[in-house]
């Protein structure tokens, strides 16, 4: 596996930046999310309809790009976990992560023995590198980078054990759940989100991991960045389109009559 520049700037304590990918095949628009100066690309497979072989294309084109391509698959069974890595993706988003239980058990998905229990499979599409297999196991294992989303009450209830989980990289915070769970759907700014929101933060202080945030609007990770994230899940390429869509089309229709 190659250099994950992500973990990198992570365990540097630098932010880094990339939005969700759920519409895009072409590998055209990978190189244009790079060169725009993106650190990783969250390709999303639990809420968008990518197939896997649509996935390897996507994290193969990042890679030789040099942005760096991380996975959320549909769930944290083992199957989905070790077949987003075997498409040679440097890292993991896991959604719904309730307890240190679950996030162990990711970590085992992962990581190969002696961290973990995934099953190594010939050459590995990561760099298509010709390297023994115990290089590709310890390298995958150091680079590979774990995310593991907060979006319940419980996980909340839970973090600090979570965060505590040996070979966990990242919380990330998925607000729209976990504002449902809270009780306090789609505000973001509410106390009682507010609160949620700091204490994943102050966990992943305590133990040396990084936390996150998705957002739409780049501005508004200021409050984020200030509280202490660092995994900034900045827009989707769906949002840029339509945004981009719009504000073409007011253009227009200040002087157009259409």
């Amino acid at each position: 596996m190659q250099h994950n520049v992500v973990k990198e700037k992570l365990k540097a304590g630098k932010a880094v930046a990339g939005p969700i990918i759920s519409e895009i095949r072409n590998p055209g628009a990978v190189r244009l999310f790079a060169q725009g100066g993106f650190d990783f690309l969250f390709l999303d497979m639990e809420h968008a309809m990518y197939d896997w072989e649509t996935i390897v294309g996507l994290v193969q084109v990042s890679l030789l790009a040099d942005i760096c391509p991380i996975v959320r698959p549909t769930d944290g069974t083992y199957g989905y976990v070790a077949r987003a890595l075997d498409s040679g993706s440097m890292g993991v988003i896991v959604p719904r992560i309730d307890t240190a239980e679950h996030a162990a058990q990711i970590v085992s998905y992962a990581k190969y023995p002696p961290v973990g229990r995934r099953g190594a499979g010939g050459d590995g599409r990561n760099g298509y590198m010709k390297i023994s297999a115990l290089e590709a196991a310890e390298t995958s294992n150091a680079e590979s980078l774990v995310v593991l989303q907060i979006e319940s009450k419980e996980g909340v209830d839970n973090v600090d054990a979570i965060a505590a989980t040996e070979g966990v990289d990242v919380l990330l915070i998925g607000p729209q759940d976990l504002s449902v769970s809270l009780g306090v759907h789609g505000d973001f700014s509410h106390p009682t989100f507010m609160e949620a929101a700091q204490e994943v933060v102050n966990a992943c202080k305590k133990h040396g991991k990084a936390s996150g945030m998705v957002e739409k609007e780049p501005a508004a990770f200021r409050r984020w960045h200030d509280l202490g994230m660092r995994f900034l899940v900045c827009d989707s390429d769906s949002n840029m389109l339509y945004a981009s869509a719009v504000a073409d089309v007011k253009a227009l229709n200040e002087f157009a009559e259409r």
